[in-house]
């Protein structure tokens, strides 16, 4: 019962980090549910970055690339 309750605590912890990262929340979960400590760790370390040139969107904050005149995701324009 007492590893049922840590299991369920660091589910718990290892959501609500990647809930604030942006990231899937029920995945998380299940990692931090199973693997404990180590998804856990896994969800503090920071994420790994991209290759090549991007930038964020200035209106919805997604990850374009920076050569882009368009936002894929909602169309802005950007300028030159």
């Amino acid at each position: 019962m007492v590893y049922l309750v840590i299991a369920l605590v660091f589910g718990a912890v290892a959501a609500v980090v990647a809930h604030d990262k942006g990231r899937n929340l029920l995945g998380w979960f299940l990692a931090g549910f199973f693997l404990g400590p180590f998804g856990l760790a896994v969800i503090i370390l920071p994420a790994r970055p991209l290759r090549g040139k991007y930038a964020e969107c200035p209106a919805c904050l997604e990850v374009v690339k920076y050569d882009a005149s368009v936002c894929r995701y909602c169309g802005t324009q950007f300028e030159a």
